[in-house]
């Protein structure tokens, strides 16, 4: 997947992503997509060096000195994210605060991930397997949820 010309940034898919979920959504729910969103660009900004290539680092560090926030996903390609997203279920620090945060990053991450790999340029083995990933995070991202829910029930 590396190397491949023509394959969208990171940043352009998320934002296109999530700007298709907001589309007639109001109140807590747009709040909850917002932070998602955020929360996804933080999570490539931080964990780039897992993804990049030499190259993409090298550009990573110019893009930096301009303008620091989100610089990882408008380097990054989008296959990145589809690496990232379990990370991004499955570390704490981008669960959200509430339940509903939880759930709603995990019922996105599917589509996300389904949505990146069915780039034209993206089409291969590489992107069939990383969803898989994903889809296999989702699963225990929703078991471990339900573990949660029912262990605090019993309390």
């Amino acid at each position: 997947m590396p190397g491949v010309r023509g394959v969208p940034r990171s940043d352009e898919v998320i934002r296109r992503f999530f700007a298709a979920e907001r589309r007639g959504v109001g109140g807590r729910r747009l709040e909850r997509l917002a932070s998602a969103e955020q929360d996804l660009l933080t999570c490539l900004d931080e964990h780039a060096p897992l993804v990049l290539t030499e190259q993409e680092l090298a550009l990573l560090a110019l893009e930096r000195q301009f303008a620091a926030e989100h610089a990882a996903a408008r380097v990054a390609q989008a296959d990145a994210v589809l690496l990232l997203l379990p990370l991004f279920l499955e570390e704490s620090q981008w669960r959200g605060l509430e339940y509903e945060d939880r759930v709603l990053r995990i019922r996105l991450a599917e589509p996300l991930a389904y949505g990146i790999a069915r780039l034209p340029e993206l089409r291969g083995p590489e992107a069939g397997a990383a969803v898989w990933t994903v889809e296999a995070t989702v699963e225990h991202a929703v078991w471990m949820l339900r573990q949660e829910r029912e262990a605090t029930r019993r309390r």
